[in-house]
């Protein structure tokens, strides 16, 4: 299997960057791994808040300890400035998952050309 393969098989199927690694190219991969890492982690850390708020709108008896309404509260879509962030993070982690994935057969390709 050729070099640029492998690298963009990591890098998309494994975790951005880590194709990067196996380029022996690690500050990239680095680049690549905590971008998209960041981005994972606001939108897991806004998960685990919006879980804990309607957890204590159930407590506090504001939403009902009924199915649909909790369904109701849980797939409500989130407004405003909140909105933005949840989809700048989660464009972000997108577009570094697929750049990652781009620049590894690229680089990966440099090298293949290389060892000709």
């Amino acid at each position: 299997m050729k070099t640029s393969v492998k690298a963009v098989l990591l890098s998309a199927l494994a975790c951005p960057g880590a194709g990067h690694f196996y380029l022996k190219k690690p500050l990239i991969g680095s680049v690549f791994m905590l971008s998209s890492f960041a981005a994972l982690s606001y939108l897991i850390w806004h998960a685990y808040e919006r879980a804990q708020l309607i957890s204590q709108q159930i407590l506090n008896g504001e939403i009902p300890l009924e199915l649909n309404a909790i369904y109701s509260a849980v797939t409500q879509a989130p407004v405003g400035n909140e909105a933005l962030y949840v989809n700048l993070a989660t464009a972000g982690f997108v577009l570094a998952w697929a750049i990652a994935a781009l620049d590894a057969y690229r680089q990966g390709k440099q090298v293949d050309e290389r060892a000709k």
